[in-house]
């Protein structure tokens, strides 16, 4: 992550875009960070507005608690209920290592 001074630098936008697409970059003002760029060329519109939804973001926490408090379905059941063949051994192995 680099940092650059809002008050020192004369890049361009397009510059700092291309310079972003390296690592993020932080503009600060008075030493204080102001704000993030970031590359986005990989991502959507909603993935990127979801992401920096305040209150999507706090309903998926909110989730999050509830399955630690109270349990939840697994997939299997859930997959079971609508219809849907099992996911193969090897997909229900790498999901149980994302979380």
């Amino acid at each position: 992550m680099k940092s650059v001074a809002l008050e020192e630098t004369t890049l361009t936008v397009k510059e700092l875009a291309a310079l972003a697409r390296k690592q993020p970059i932080i503009l600060t003002r008075g030493g204080k960070p102001v704000v993030a760029v970031k590359d986005l060329s990989g991502a959507d519109w909603e993935s990127v507005s979801l992401a920096n939804n305040a209150r999507f973001i706090e309903l998926i926490e909110e989730s999050r608690r509830s399955y630690r408090r109270e349990g939840g379905i697994p997939l299997a059941e859930v997959r079971r209920q609508f219809g849907l063949k099992p996911l193969p051994r090897d997909q229900v192995s790498r999901s149980k290592k994302r979380r």
